[in-house]
C-alpha cells in the first residue's frame, strides 16, 4: 500500500490501518520513496571521470572504480560486508544508480575537490533541472565539450 502522508485523508486511512496492524500484532515493511541519481548527475560523472583518466594516462572505468568511488568516495561506496561462504569481512562497492540526488552531489563534490588535492582540475557544472548543465566559464564548457567528442568517437557516433 501507498499512502501520502501530506494528505489530509490518507494520513487518517494509514493511521487506522497501522492501528490494525499494532493490533493484530503484524509486521510492517517500510519502504521510504528514495529518488535516485538523474541522468544528468551520471552523464557528468561519466565525463569528469573521462577527462581524469585521459590526464592521468589510466582508463576511464578504472578512473570511476577507482578514483571515484574507492579514493574519493569510500564513505558513500564503499561498505564491509560478511561473506555468507566463508564468513569473512570483504570490501563491497556501491553502484551510483543505488544513490540518492543527494548523495551523488555530494560525491561529485568530493571527487572535484579530491582530483583538485591531487592537482587535477575538473570542470565544474551546475546541473539543471531541465536535465541540462550550465558550465561556470568557458574553459568548464570546453573541456566537457572535448570529452562528449572522444566519447562519441569511441562509440562510433
Amino acid at each position: 500500500m501507498n499512502y501520502d502522508l501530506t494528505d489530509k485523508q490518507q494520513r487518517r486511512k494509514f493511521v487506522k490501518y497501522a492501528n490494525s496492524l499494532l493490533k493484530n500484532k503484524r509486521t510492517l515493511v517500510s519502504l521510504e520513496d528514495k529518488s535516485n541519481r538523474t541522468l544528468s548527475q551520471n552523464c557528468y560523472i561519466h565525463v569528469l571521470c573521462r577527462i581524469l583518466a585521459q590526464d592521468t594516462g589510466v582508463t576511464e572505468y578504472y578512473a570511476k572504480q577507482v578514483y571515484f568511488k574507492e579514493l574519493a568516495n569510500a564513505d558513500i561506496f564503499v561498505h564491509p560486508t560478511k561473506d555468507a561462504l566463508t564468513g569473512k569481512m570483504i570490501r563491497t562497492v556501491r553502484s551510483s544508480a543505488d544513490l540518492s540526488i543527494q548523495e551523488m552531489a555530494k560525491a561529485i563534490t568530493n571527487f572535484r575537490n579530491w582530483a583538485s588535492e591531487q592537482g587535477y582540475y575538473l570542470p565544474e557544472a551546475t546541473l539543471n533541472d531541465d536535465g541540462t548543465m550550465t558550465f561556470n566559464d568557458e574553459r568548464d564548457k570546453e573541456a566537457f565539450r572535448q570529452a562528449e567528442i572522444e566519447t562519441s568517437k569511441e562509440i562510433g557516433l
